[in-house]
């Protein structure tokens, strides 16, 4: 039986290469996308979405419009989200299926459900104060000494540090940080054999690249971090990412520091055989 996985996602390039890893996966059944604000404003993530579920030819799956607020990564991802390319994806027959995302997780969350949260966790947070349990939780954020938006902080906690917060003190997720994330690079050769589509919305790989060499990463081949992707992964095939325990906790800039709460971190993987899983389900 197939795993139900839900999606809360700012889309976002590379959240696009997320979803449409999670759509052509056998393992799982996509049950949802929940939006949040993000590398965009929420009204754009949502319409991403939308879009990019169209594309790939899931309209069966539900759209839920969650949680506002200021959108910070446009210059990386372009002001549409989607690298000036959102308009090319086909509009979506239906729309959004509801705007409650809290109810959606209260009502559609079963005890094999995975969740894979890979924008801001407001409304992941939202849930755990309404007390909604998550079975398995899979957060990409975050950075063990680093960060990607201030020297500290990764842009996803750092853009509702309160509500990542909240997410591990409470919930025991998994965290997918930068310090992994940052060495899984799609190529150039990686680009050219997925979907035509797909590659195409990787038009501002050259505004990540500039946004890595100035934070010190120049000699990282050329291509851009499908940070979302390797967190999916995860939700997808447990144990594609290698898992230690750690003591953190969240500083109210976003950071991740020392602290009480034990924590699944994911520092490892194998690059290339993940790289192949991923070249494999997204061409063709």
């Amino acid at each position: 039986m197939a795993t139900p996985l839900i999606i809360d996602t700012d889309p976002g390039v590379d959240d696009a290469f997320a979803i449409a890893l999670a759509a052509r996966s056998p393992e799982v059944e996509l049950k949802g996308l929940t939006t949040v604000f993000g590398n965009v404003g929420l009204d754009l993530t949502t319409a991403n979405a939308l879009r990019l579920l169209a594309h790939l030819g899931r309209t069966d799956v539900p759209v839920i419009r969650g949680s506002a607020g200021t959108g910070g990564a446009a210059d990386v991802h372009g002001e549409d989200g989607l690298g000036g390319q959102a308009l090319t994806l086909p509009e979506h027959p239906h729309g959004i299926s509801g705007d409650d995302t809290t109810r959606f997780f209260a009502d559609d969350l079963t005890p094999d459900t995975v969740v894979a949260a890979i924008g801001p966790l407001t409304n992941i947070a939202n849930a755990i104060e309404a007390g909604v349990e998550f079975p398995r939780l899979v957060v990409m954020g975050g950075g063990l000494g680093l960060g990607n938006t201030t020297a500290r902080a990764e842009f996803n906690f750092w853009a509702d540090a309160k509500a990542a917060q909240t997410v591990i003190r409470r919930a025991k997720p998994i965290i997918v940080p930068l310090n992994l994330t940052q060495r899984c690079i799609a190529d150039t050769e990686f680009l050219a054999n997925v979907d035509p589509v797909l590659s195409g919305l990787t038009g501002t790989y050259r505004a990540y690249l500039a946004r890595h060499r100035e934070q010190n990463h120049s000699h990282r081949d050329e291509g851009i971090l499908v940070h979302d992707a390797v967190a999916v992964a995860e939700a997808i095939v447990p144990g594609t990412l290698e898992l230690t325990t750690h003591g953190l906790d969240i500083d109210d800039e976003g950071a991740l520091v020392e602290g009480k709460h034990q924590v699944e971190v994911a520092l490892e993987t194998d690059w290339p055989a993940l790289r192949s899983f991923m070249e494999q389900r997204l061409s063709g």
